[in-house]
């Protein structure tokens, strides 16, 4: 400990500047590479959450991809409407499952303006549990909505919101998609006119998926109950069957793979092994690109940041190479006295080491002191970057206690590693000549 004490106040009485320089470069690099990779942390949370950590979505499909990326549906369906129970009852991993079917318009009126439909789905009550939308405003899809066809629609708050001010003033609401217009009665009738679609009541609002899920899984805007555009009648079962050719799993697990396979052999058990089935993660219409997209930038993003931190700490590391580069000049005799009198050359090179480390992990202390600081307002500045959860990114903003050890850790390598090359150098060497020379 005394060698220690001496070392650093010769140091420090030689060259004050030059170590509070060298500690200052140390924790400007360790707190920037913390904050960097707390950064690429906190994106991959937001992501993850975003498109939930705690399982995957899959389209299931019964048909064969196109030329052009999009499903070629077996016309009639080679399974029926069973098809999703029969899944969920049988492939462990799998929680729900719920019919998916594209609505017959993109348009709506309501409160006589006529509104583009961003997206809109037919489906059933298991939509809301494999897509977890919370109804925040009226009352869920019920199984006897669906058994009876009711007319119903269930839209998102952030529709809500657009159309009527609010989730709670949306329930009870009219919307009225557009239809054929036929001739009742002669002209000049008060009846003369009647579409054939009829209005939908609003039943429901269930909280806005995040963007970066309503865009990777094409999650709807407004749900209906897909029976509510059958007509009564001895075919109702048949085009529930034909309508249930496409749905979508909800699976406790990450592995896609296996999900898949399980399926796969679900249905061929049940229905058959000439079944063709398809299977994909992304939205209704196809596999996502904009996932993909999204992964990678996520990944471009967090190797771009933790890499810039890695090079500024290194090259900041490079003060204790040069400090112990004069300590190893001015203690040249020392060197020589200390193994003239039986110290080994590990003696000296751990003395060296342990200094360097001893600047290392006080550079790194300041440098996680000033990110604790500094953490709010820099990753804040960050948020504009990221896209879709920018602000998602803002309310999370802070130190992770994994990109801490990151900091410390590299800090101490790249101090640690510098420090003791010069130490190589001075052991070597003629013990006498060195004494005469100095």
């Amino acid at each position: 400990m005394k060698k220690f004490i001496n070392m650093l106040i010769r140091n420090w009485s030689g060259s004050a500047l030059k170590i509070v320089m060298t500690l200052g470069a140390v924790a400007l690099g360790t707190g920037i590479l913390i904050l960097t990779s707390s950064a690429g942390a906190i994106l991959d949370e937001q992501i993850s959450a975003e498109m939930d950590s705690e399982g995957i979505i899959l389209y299931v499909a019964n048909g064969e991809w196109d030329s052009s990326g999009a499903i070629d549906p077996e016309r009639p369906a080679q399974w029926d409407s069973n098809a999703p129970g029969i899944v969920v009852s049988d492939v462990e991993e799998i929680s729900s499952a719920a019919v998916i079917t594209n609505p017959p318009f993109t348009q709506f009126t309501t409160e006589g303006k006529s509104y583009n439909l961003r997206n809109a789905l037919g489906s059933d009550p298991s939509y809301f549990d494999v897509f977890s939308l919370e109804i925040v405003a009226g009352v869920p899809m019920t199984e006897n909505d669906f058994n009876s066809g009711l007319k119903k629609v269930w839209i998102s708050s952030e529709t809500a919101e657009l159309l009527y001010g609010s989730a709670e003033d949306a329930v009870g609401q009219w919307i009225q998609p557009p239809g054929e217009v036929m001739m009742r009665g002669g002209p000049g009738s008060r009846n003369s006119e009647q579409n054939v679609v009829q209005q939908f009541s609003v039943a429901g609002v269930y909280e806005s998926a995040g963007e970066v899920a309503r865009r990777s899984y094409g999650i709807a805007d407004l749900v209906y109950p897909y029976t509510a555009l059958l007509s009564a009648g001895r075919n109702v079962q048949m085009m529930m069957d034909m309508m249930s050719s496409q749905f979508a799993v909800r699976a406790e697990t990450q592995s896609m793979e296996k999900v898949s396979a399980s399926i796969r052999q679900t249905i061929a058990q049940n229905y058959g092994d000439d079944i063709s089935v398809v299977t994909w993660e992304g939205s209704v219409s196809g596999i996502s690109t904009y996932m993909e997209e999204l992964r990678k930038s996520v990944n471009v993003f967090s190797v771009s940041l933790s890499l810039l931190g890695i090079v500024l700490l290194l090259t900041s590391s490079l003060g204790i190479f040069s400090i112990m580069v004069v300590e190893a000049l001015n203690r040249r005799k020392d060197i020589a006295l200390e193994r003239a009198l039986g110290a080994s050359q590990n003696d000296v090179v751990k003395e060296f080491w342990l200094w360097s480390l001893m600047l290392s992990l006080t550079g790194a202390a300041i440098g996680v002191i000033l990110a604790l600081i500094l953490s709010g307002p820099v990753l804040n500045t960050l948020s504009p970057l990221v896209g879709e959860v920018s602000s998602q990114f803002s309310e999370a903003a802070g130190v992770r206690f994994g990109s801490v050890l990151q900091g410390v850790f590299f800090a101490v390598l790249f101090g640690g590693v510098l420090g003791i090359l010069p130490s190589f150098s001075a052991v070597k060497g003629n013990i006498a000549e060195t004494l005469r020379e100095v």
